[in-house]
Formats: C-alpha cells, structure tokens, sequence
C-alpha cells in the first residue's frame, strides 16, 4: 500500500444502519468547513490530523481518536509532510442513540462527545479491527458482534451521558434458546440482530449473557462449530473445499485460517496426518 499517494476506500453496510466505512489517505488535500449529518469516528493510523472543530484547532496523531459529532463544522488536513493515513466510521444518530439505550436497557437520548480527540489505545485497537474485519468481508455475525462491542465502549467511556451497564441477571434460558439455534444452523449465515430477537434480548444484552455463560461470544462460538465439523469431515476424506463449503466458511482459506488457529495445523496437513483418512484410503 502507498501511503504517498492519495487513496480512499468506502464501505456501507445496510445491515447495520447504513454505517460507512472509511479508508483513506491524504497528503495535501485540505477539507475546508463543513459538516456531516453523521457521527465522525476516526482513528488515525499514520501522520497527523490537524483539524479545526468546536471554535479551536486540534492536532490528533497517530493512535488517537477523532469525535465529531453531527452537525458540528470541521475541517481536516495532514500536518507536515507525512500522509495522513486513517479509518473512519460514519454512524447515524439514531445508530448510536440505540445501542446506547441497549446499554442500560431504558431509552436515552443522543450521544454526544465533548472532547475532539481523545487517547485511548484499547479502543482503538477495537475500533481498527472491527474495521478491518469488516473490510476482508465478514459474516454479519461477526461484523456487527465487533462493532457493537465497539461503539458501545466508545459511548461508555468518551459520551457525557454516562449510561450504566444494565446487570447481568438469570439470562440462562436466553442464552440457551441462541446456542440451539446456531448449533443447528451452524453454516448459515446469522445477523446479530436476528439471534437477539431469538434470544428475546437486545443484540447488547445478548453478547454480554452469551459471552458469561458460554465463554465466548456467538459469532466465535459459531466459528468452533464450524471448525469442529470440518474437522469430522476431513477425518472421513472429505476434500478441504467441500468441507469448508458444507460448514459455512466463505471459501478454503477461510476455513484454513481458523481451522490453523483453533487446531494447530492446516487442514492439509490434518488430512494428510489423519488415521482415518489412512485407514478409509487403505480399505
């Protein structure tokens, strides 16, 4: 990748409230005033953005974060010589006015964030990774699960309305009635949404129970189905693209990075070192 050279790469997904998504980098193009009807959420990665927002002039440099808020003028442009190289997210007011609402379980009104830059290296290293994850293609399980997590904790620890966690209660049976239907329905692909409306919580909710009951959130406990059932497909002599297919990976490297990860050897080399696979060969 280029970084001297000006570049920028978009993604919307409707499913998660039309959220776009933002890579970009500039050297010399200055962003006069102007404003977004969006939320702004922008890690820098590289170089320094300096930006004029709220009556004064910020400098955010790489790992930072920007906050701007709808409707608030802004400019933006790279200090120095160095590119400026980010990821933004363009969420909709009524997309954070939800999810913080999900947070303590009661309605509340629109995030708003007081400080224009801010420093927090945990979050973004999320908010990157949800980013990229998404970018590569993900499943919508896996996509809205990151930028939930994501967002939620930027409402959480940066929004002036500091909303409480609403406490994590007797969620057994809803979290049980999720585990049944993504162990049957392990190979289809499964919103966030859609499993919460299962589970009868909100999308929030049903992370933070699923993840304490189980252990792991559901988009990762989808993925060890997965890789378990391939992995008794590849003991039967199944060819490593017809069990990434059958288990609902997107292809056979999909299947052949989390099944390194998770197993500790390729699926070739499984194959190849099956016993099962040997003695089937041999009868």
């Amino acid at each position: 990748m280029k970084t001297a050279q000006a570049y920028f790469q978009l993604l919307r997904l409707q499913e998660f409230n039309n959220l776009e998504l933002l890579k970009a980098s500039y050297t010399t193009h200055v962003f006069p005033r102007h404003w977004n009807e969006t939320y702004v959420i922008q890690v820098v990665e590289q170089g320094v953005n300096e930006f004029y927002c709220d009556r004064a002039t910020h400098a955010a440099p790489a790992a930072s974060i920007v906050l701007i808020n709808p409707h608030e003028v802004h400019t933006g442009r790279a200090l120095g010589a160095a590119p400026l190289v980010y990821r933004s997210l363009y969420a909709a007011p009524e997309l954070l006015t939800e999810i913080a609402s999900q947070l303590g379980d009661r309605q509340t009104g629109m995030p708003f964030f007081p400080i224009p830059v801010v420093d927090d290296a945990r979050l973004a290293k999320k908010l990157v990774h949800a980013h990229r994850v998404c970018e590569a293609g993900a499943d919508p399980l896996t996509a809205q699960t990151l930028l939930l997590n994501a967002l939620a904790l930027l409402i959480r620890r940066h929004a002036d309305n500091h909303i409480p966690w609403r406490p994590l209660g007797n969620e057994i049976a809803a979290v049980k009635r999720a585990k049944a239907y993504l162990t049957e329905n392990f190979n289809k692909n499964i919103s966030l949404e859609f499993l919460a409306q299962i589970a009868y919580l909100s999308p929030f909710h049903l992370l933070r129970a699923f993840r304490q009951a189980v252990g792991l959130p559901p988009h990762e406990y989808v993925i060890n189905l997965r890789v378990a059932h391939a992995r008794q497909l590849l003991a039967q002599g199944c060819a490593i693209a017809d069990a990434a297919f059958a288990t609902g990976f997107f292809d056979q490297c999909h299947l052949h990075r989390h099944f390194k990860r998770l197993v500790g050897v390729t699926p070739g080399q499984y194959l190849k070192k099956s016993n099962f696979v040997q003695n089937l060969s041999a009868s």
